[in-house]
């Protein structure tokens, strides 16, 4: 089971937890569209939302590939809420990607959390993310030194909330699961997965979150990634 700290490694999740992926998600959308010709309007984005996200649970359960989450979530904003829309799913798709992949907005504090995190303990990035856009994030941003390990589900072919993809990031960090603690915003992928690994959670709680009732709750809330830092070794200085 999940150890007490300090911890010695730190699996952390991505989006919304150290990117700010809504941010990054509004203005590449807005861009993407407003190339087919549509106007990006909240209604629009709204129920780009909501498709996505359907998508990426139906990822998550296994029901439908990360290729084909690329393209329909589209055709289907484009079939429910833009029928009269003659563009390419697949074009707009990559459009998207290839903005979202350049938008390196971060979380506040995240760049100088992270940095003091290194300097304590071994750190991995756990996301369900799309390879090219959380390669293409990491390394504009700068931030990918920080990392020990980088886990992005569509290159090791399981995803959040599967124990094993938790398992696979202790281990490749170098770690037994009891020494790691696994970092994320979303409870029933982050936290839930963590749980089922044996391995002990934190949520990053955005303001005004509320955890939902019929989940486990984590073993610890913090509201950015500075509260990790307790929770680590002492620094070691040369």
């Amino acid at each position: 089971m999940a150890g007490p700290p300090p911890f010695r490694g730190f699996l952390i999740d991505a989006d919304n937890t150290i990117f700010d992926y809504d941010r990054a998600e509004r203005e590449a959308l807005a861009a993407a569209l407003a190339e087919t010709g549509l106007e990006p309007t909240p209604a629009l984005h709204e129920a780009y939302r909501r498709i996505n996200d359907g998508f990426w649970r139906a990822f998550e359960r296994g029901a439908v590939s990360q290729e084909d989450l690329k393209v329909e979530r589209f055709r289907q904003l484009f079939a429910e809420a833009a029928p009269g829309c003659r563009a390419d799913p697949a074009g707009v798709s990559r459009r998207y990607l290839s903005m979202l992949a350049a938008q390196t907005w971060l979380l506040p504090h995240a760049a100088a959390a992270l940095a003091e995190l290194a300097g304590r303990a071994a750190l991995g990035l756990a996301t369900n993310g799309i390879p090219e856009v959380q390669r293409g994030r990491l390394e504009r941003s700068g931030l990918e030194r920080h990392f020990r390990a980088v886990l992005i589900s569509g290159e090791i072919g399981m995803a959040k909330p599967d124990p094993r993809f938790f398992l696979l990031g202790a281990e490749r960090l170098g770690l037994p699961p009891s020494d790691v603690l696994c970092v994320g915003d979303v409870p029933a992928t982050d936290i839930r997965g963590a749980r089922a690994a044996g391995m002990a959670s934190c949520w990053v709680a955005a303001a005004g979150a509320a955890w939902p009732p019929q989940e486990p709750g984590p073993d610890y809330t913090v509201r950015d990634l500075r509260a990790l830092a307790p929770l680590s070794p002492p620094p070691v200085f040369p």
